[in-house]
């Protein structure tokens, strides 16, 4: 009698799960509600700014505490819906064609398919109260590897693409971001080149404020003549690392032709690391680091949006 209950129950319990599923559907748009739970998320640590990413096997992604609401934000729940499936919309075109928004090819670890190994987050990153959305296309050759933040404007219904970059991202409070460089072929050594950006309300990008790069001692110590060249003077603290603030449209320029033997690495002067800290800290205030909630790109997490997977045909490969 018992096994008959729990055979009822059973086909019960299957019955409402086939009727959720159709009320829902299949479309790319059909969505019954948007709930104000966010799905578990991962969180990553990021190396320091200026060190040397460690390479071996990644870690497992830890689940983050729940983020606090911002104080004042006025995000209707219609806003945050529309937001969501634009959001939405995004990741799956990424992840099941390999296709950003702008029509753009992205390259992918496998020809055709899902695109899993990527991360995806969803952070208020202004301080607005809205939510931006942070892609690490990472699971690429270094050439193809992308960071990528959207914004969605309401009601304008505008998705804009506010800062490409490699995606290896460290995000500060009060909407800097700094981002390392690809390669580091120079003689930077210890620290690791990056890229500094701060967010304008004026223009809503996020807008360059100059890069950082370095000469480190120890990558020269073997040639006599560049060792000697070194800018010792500049070196207070004696670490053997000094740092050039690279301004205006300095990718413009090469490095100095000398190639360091006149003691000049780029066309501007050396400065040691409480500089290269006072000038970090007058675009940062201070601020720190950003924990971000990374997600695994993969079918669950986009569909925990409230948007669900559309119908997409492959294309066909090529030749």
């Amino acid at each position: 009698m018992k096994q008959f209950i729990w055979m009822l129950c059973g086909i019960f319990v299957s019955g409402l799960l086939v009727g959720t599923l159709s009320a829902c559907g299949a479309e790319q748009y059909s969505v019954c509600t948007i709930t104000t739970e966010k799905p578990s998320a991962a969180q990553e640590e990021s190396p320091a700014l200026g060190e040397p990413p460690e390479s071996g096997a990644e870690e497992p992604l830890e689940e983050p505490p729940a983020p606090s609401p911002k104080p004042g934000a006025s995000i209707t729940a219609e806003e945050d819906q529309a937001r969501m499936l634009a959001y939405g919309k995004v990741l799956w075109d990424m992840y099941l064609l390999g296709l950003r928004p702008d029509g753009e090819e992205l390259e992918r670890a496998t020809d055709l398919g899902p695109a899993e190994g990527n991360r995806f987050a969803l952070v208020d990153l202004n301080g607005d109260g809205a939510e931006e959305l942070i892609v690490c296309w990472d699971q690429a050759c270094m050439a193809g590897m992308q960071g990528l933040v959207y914004t969605y404007d309401y009601p304008e219904e505008e998705l804009r693409l506010v800062l490409s970059e490699f995606p290896a991202l460290t995000f500060y409070e009060n909407g800097t971001v700094a981002a390392d460089w690809s390669h580091s072929q120079g003689w930077a050594g210890r620290f690791w080149p990056y890229t500094l950006y701060q967010y304008s309300p004026d223009s809503g990008m996020y807008e360059e404020t100059g890069s950082v790069d370095a000469w480190d001692l120890e990558c020269v110590e073997g040639d006599e003549r560049l060792a000697a060249a070194f800018p010792g003077e500049a070196d207070a603290d004696g670490d053997g690392l000094v740092y050039y603030i690279l301004t205006g449209e300095w990718y413009r320029n090469d490095r100095t032709p000398s190639g360091g033997l006149d003691g000049r690495l780029w066309d501007t002067d050396p400065v040691d690391g409480a500089d290269l800290e006072d000038w970090l800290n007058a675009y940062t205030g201070g601020a720190e680091p950003l924990k971000i909630p990374y997600r695994h790109l993969e079918e669950v997490s986009i569909s925990d949006l409230g948007c669900p997977r559309p119908e997409v045909t492959y294309p066909e490969p090529v030749g």
